[in-house]
């Protein structure tokens, strides 16, 4: 025994077991995997990771599947560092083999290492699966009335395309109830404007329905009007005329005016009545431009202003053809009745007589050569406007006018208005004018047309002027 425990032999193998033993419990796996996990373990959340659904889309809708879930993962850092910066991973749902209803199923994934824990925020979905069904819908309009201004009306609306096509699961696209399209626009409407609109497909409750709607967007055409009549204009003479005149004629340039207004409102109008304060005039073929007085209701007129030409008749000569008195009063004499002040209202206090015996208030109101004021009432005053151009407007650049009638080309202006706004009146404010846009080479006689401050009535000395066009 002591011999063999001498051995060579012995000493060696007994040496080679020892050497065995330490090795194996040096390098045991489970102290190895301590070792390594211990100290460099990591947990990481991925957010927002999309879940995907697997299923027939030619003939099957599914609801119910959550868009994306959270995604946990846990395992050694430099893993979950390299799952979290390459994505090569899946999270999705597998209905390919469920039938058509309602069934609580596994979210997957795929694609993660082995060596990672992975935790999904909402392991279970419950899905419906139905059969898909496609229609086409109208599409109607919606908006707020504060886009249409007081006194306008809606014309027309009009949607590009008028329908869209709706897919979604049977049970949905038979819940829908309304198609609409919003018109959103900034401020008010007062004419006619295209917006670009996103269709809303609604059930009863007005709740947004999960479908698919082509084309998702439409244009909507809305048109908006303010309701127009054309009314007729009445002349009605007011004022006090001068002794021995008479109104043989008040004849409007244009006896029709558009009124624009609620419909209820025009509609209930059939005329205005224009009143022409003839109160001065003495000239018989004076042209008169008068404001036109709004109705209640109405929002605005065509024209602001009525022009009418009066053309008067003198009792006198009625009278000299019957030999009979003018004056309405006996005691006047026969042998004065041609003298009436107002039928030279241009003569300069220089050539009026200064001895006239028999001067009356009229006789005493003098102009100058340019200008004359005189009051009315207490809050009007008349202005006299001498020698003011009148303009030829639009004859074209292929002809040539020259005034024949008057020769001068200057017409005086009478003016009558508020005192403050009369006072700051210059020559400036106010154009005479005639319109040769549709006449041809040669003579023509034509209206005179006053362009000025609104709210004053106007009188031309001549109504007509006579004008010749020829070749520049």
């Amino acid at each position: 025994m002591d011999k063999f425990l001498e051995s060579r032999w012995f000493l060696r193998g007994f040496a080679l077991l020892m050497a065995a033993i330490m090795f194996a419990t040096v390098n045991s796996p489970d102290d190895q995997q301590n070792v390594n996990s211990s100290p460099q373990s990591t947990t990481e959340v991925i957010e927002n990771v999309p879940v995907d659904t697997i299923y027939n889309q030619d003939s099957l809708v599914v609801t119910g599947v959550p868009s994306s879930v959270n995604v946990s993962i846990s395992g050694p850092s430099q893993i979950v560092a390299a799952a979290k910066g390459l994505r090569n991973y899946r999270v999705f749902v597998n209905l390919s083999e469920q039938e058509i209803g309602t069934h609580e199923v596994e979210i997957q994934h795929e694609g993660f290492s082995q060596q990672l824990e992975v935790t999904l925020s909402e392991p279970y979905a419950e899905v419906t699966i139905d059969e898909r069904v496609t229609e086409e819908f109208t599409v109607d309009t919606e908006f707020n009335d504060n886009i249409i201004p007081d006194g306008y009306e809606l014309d027309e609306v009009a949607v590009n395309p008028e329908t869209v096509v709706v897919t979604g699961a049977k049970n949905i696209i038979d819940a829908i109830r309304y198609v609409r399209a919003t018109i959103n626009v900034d401020g008010e409407v007062d004419g006619e404007e295209t917006v670009e609109s996103t269709v809303q497909v609604l059930n009863a409750d007005l709740d947004k329905l999960p479908v698919s709607i082509d084309p998702a967007t439409v244009e909507v055409d809305i048109s908006v009007s303010q309701p127009s009549r054309e009314v007729s204009i009445v002349p009605v003479q007011t004022g006090t005329l001068g002794d021995g005149l008479e109104v043989d004629e008040l004849a409007l340039s244009n006896d029709t005016v558009t009124i624009f207004g609620p419909t209820d409102v025009i509609e209930a109008i059939e005329e205005i009545e224009v009143p022409f304060d003839l109160t001065g005039i003495e000239e018989s073929g004076s042209r008169i431009e008068v404001p036109i007085p709004i109705p209640n209701g109405v929002g605005e007129l065509s024209e602001p202003s009525a022009a009418a030409i009066v053309t008067f008749t003198s009792n006198q000569d009625e009278a000299a053809e019957n030999n009979q008195p003018v004056s309405e009063d006996p005691a006047q004499p026969e042998e004065e009745p041609e003298e009436t002040p107002e039928e030279t209202p241009q003569e300069s206090p220089e050539e009026a007589p200064e001895d006239t015996p028999e001067d009356t208030p009229e006789d005493t109101d003098t102009t100058d050569e340019n200008a004359s004021i005189e009051s009315n009432t207490e809050t009007e005053q008349e202005l006299t406007m001498s020698a003011l151009p009148v303009e030829i407007r639009d004859s074209g650049d292929d002809l040539q006018a020259a005034f024949q009638d008057p020769p001068s080309g200057e017409l005086n202006l009478r003016v009558t208005g508020e005192t403050d706004e009369v006072e700051a009146l210059t020559d400036e404010d106010v154009s005479l004018y005639v319109d040769a846009a549709e006449l041809e080479e040669g003579e023509h006689e034509v209206e005179v047309q006053v362009e000025g401050p609104t709210g004053m009535v106007y009188v031309v000395s001549q109504s007509n002027v006579t004008i010749q066009l020829s070749q520049a």
